[in-house]
């Protein structure tokens, strides 16, 4: 709970700023201005739980805050309903339509990039048609709010908006913070970087992702209410339209979509922008202003600024506190401007070359720090000769193709079974039935006596299955030791994020990529890549691993470093079925070999034995061959 003190603090200084910051001499633009600022902080905040964590990049943010704030318009404007329960009625309405939203969208595979955009760029016009032909709700016509009573100890209605804005802006914040630092935010990004391997690992894809557009409708809609009350009449047209979800986007990008605070920041340099512009009589210059501004920083710092600032501090802060100082005491122009001077020049600090900079001004990156702990124990292999993986009679069409076709063969605990057959035989189709990428169309599948044909791939996972890919898949912006930690967190035993990296550690030494546990999977080549999937596959600790071609593209010096590594995860008692079309690497690994030919199994036995057999030699092979 420590971690989050800082938040209670921040409004408590907001709060007495807004009650009594008149009295201490606070600028009078501070409120005003910090009443747009935090309605912005919040939606932005908002938009990125969902879009900036997990990828899933949305254009209906103003369908939230137009349904807050219509309900205030309706229950209080028009019913005379308290504001006491207008404002949550906006909150809870909004996190209804982001569920609604959820269970439309993340059920089908198919609605993911652009085609979820689309969607939910179509919400907000739906919204705004029923409400503009529904004169219950508006009917074109406009609603006006009245501005509730306000406590005789506060200065006006602004102070106490200001004070509501706070808390709103502020929890955002602490929720955001909240999330990317537990297993619901690396959950998410995992996500945001390979959605079918983190849902082959364990991440239950549709519930996370459900949880986050919920948290997102909730502060959405709550900021929408709020909003409803700072404008006073409230129009289809003034929160059904495109500004709020294009504004939003610009602030998240600007300020760093991957972070919690980056929204914020973001959210602060446009408002003060805008308002400088608008104070000069520039109002019109805005989308060009912005619009430039939006497309030097992603050509300079695509990731946003807030990663940059983190590199140097008190460069950052220096350019930032040093012409809002110097405007405080220098009369000449208004605070406002040298504000904004300040943070222009904190965000020019923060983008140029590093070079430029003098070292002591820079932060050294510092590794996340890890507890030691006694290596993992090794997973039980289970009495020898239990059956580990069955499959009845499973077939795959897909249309009028038969991938796979009455295939039925079982895999006891300890064994490494070759699985080899000529390209198109189903051999990937078989890895991915069992790991539950796809279903079968017929036939049984069950690992450790659990049917698992029917179940979602997290689910299998848990069961005890794990993979690796023909092409490595990383998460490309977690470093290898979180890569191989994700594992663990959300394999079968769910560890702790703590005590999942120090085991990581220990998977990354047996297969020898403990020295680059701090590196990220860009960095290294496409063998490193192939020995971070089998770390990361066996921190699961499953029952069984698929290797699906894991030894594809390698030099025969990186091959038998590879298969020395296969050795040692078998050794540990871990069942392995391995894909792979090197006859010499089966022949040192193999304890048995399964053929596939034409989605059929062809042979089953000893690798001696089925590579002498002639049906065998004649589709894998096409000619005699010694082996």
């Amino acid at each position: 709970m420590r971690r989050y003190g800082g938040f209670g603090l921040a409004f408590l200084i907001l709060a007495a700023i807004g009650l009594w910051g008149r009295d201490a001499g606070v600028p009078g633009f501070v409120v005003p201005l910090g009443i747009t600022a935090l309605f912005w902080i919040a939606q932005a905040t908002s938009w990125n739980l969902l879009s900036g964590f997990s990828g899933y990049f949305s254009f209906g943010q103003a369908a939230y805050v137009g349904t807050g704030a219509y309900a205030v318009a309706v229950l209080t404007g028009r019913h005379g309903v308290s504001l006491v329960w207008s404002v949550p009625a906006g909150a809870a309405l909004s996190g209804l339509l982001a569920l609604a939203i959820g269970a439309v969208a993340f059920r089908l595979r198919s609605l993911r990039g652009e085609i979820f955009a689309l969607l939910t760029l179509a919400v907000p016009f739906i919204l705004a048609a029923v409400a503009s032909i529904n004169r219950t709700i508006d009917g074109g016509q406009g609603t006006t709010i009245p501005l509730p009573s306000v406590p005789g100890w506060i200065d006006g209605f602004p102070q106490l908006l200001f004070v509501l804005d706070a808390a709103v802006a502020i929890g955002a914040l602490a929720v955001a913070a909240a999330v990317q630092h537990g297993r619901l935010g690396w959950g998410l990004t995992a996500i945001r970087d390979a959605e079918d391997v983190a849902e082959g690992i364990g991440v239950g894809t549709l519930a996370y992702k459900m949880w986050a557009i919920l948290l997102s409708g909730l502060i959405g809609g709550l900021s929408g209410a709020l909003y409803a009350l700072q404008i006073g009449f409230v129009t289809v047209e003034g929160v059904f339209g495109l500004t709020i979800p294009l504004l939003v986007i610009v602030m998240s990008v600007l300020g760093g979509r991957t972070h919690w605070l980056g929204p914020a920041i973001g959210a602060l340099l446009i408002v003060t922008l805008q308002d400088r512009l608008a104070a000069s009589g520039y109002t019109d210059w805005n989308p060009i202003v912005l619009g430039a501004v939006l497309a030097v920083l992603v050509v300079v710092a695509p990731d946003g600024l807030y990663g940059r600032m983190r590199a140097r501090p008190w460069a950052v802060i220096g350019a930032l506190v040093v012409p809002i100082v110097a405007g405080y005491y220098i009369p000449y122009g208004d605070l406002q401007n040298w504000v904004l001077a300040g943070m222009l020049l904190a965000a020019l600090v923060a983008v140029v070359p590093a070079r430029w900079l003098p070292a002591r001004l820079l932060r050294p990156p510092r590794p996340e720090p890890v507890p030691a702990v006694d290596r993992p124990a090794p997973p039980e292999p289970g009495p020898p000769g239990e059956t580990v993986v069955e499959c009845r009679s499973v077939a795959r069409y897909y249309g009028g193709v038969h991938a796979l076709e009455d295939v039925s063969l079982t895999v006891a605990g300890g064994e490494l079974v070759g699985l080899v057959g000529p390209n198109g035989s189903g051999k990937t189709t078989l890895v991915n039935l069992l790991s539950g990428t796809v279903r079968p169309s017929r036939g049984a599948i069950a690992v450790a006596g659990q049917d698992t044909a029917r179940l979602a791939p997290h689910r299998i996972a848990h069961a005890g299955v794990a993979r690796t890919y023909q092409i490595p898949r990383p998460f490309d912006s977690m470093t290898v030791r979180d890569n191989v930690a994700m594992a663990g967190m959300f394999g079968r035993r769910r560890l702790p994020l703590a005590q999942a990296r120090a085991e990581a550690g220990a998977h990354l030494e047996t297969v020898s990529l403990d020295r680059l546990a701090g590196a990220y999977p860009g960095s290294l080549n496409l063998h490193q890549r192939q020995l971070l999937e089998m770390a990361r596959a066996v921190a699961s600790e499953p029952r069984v691993l698929l290797l699906d071609e894991a030894m594809a593209g390698l030099n025969p010096a990186e091959i038998d470093e590879a298969v020395e590594v296969i050795r040692r995860i078998s050794a540990a008692g871990v069942t392995i079925v391995l894909v792979e079309h090197l006859l010499r690497v089966l022949n040192q690994l193999a304890t048995r070999l399964v053929v596939l030919d034409r989605g059929r199994v062809l042979a089953d036995g000893e690798p001696q034995a089925v590579l002498a057999d002639p049906a065998v030699v004649r589709a894998y092979l096409g000619r005699q061959t010694r082996v």
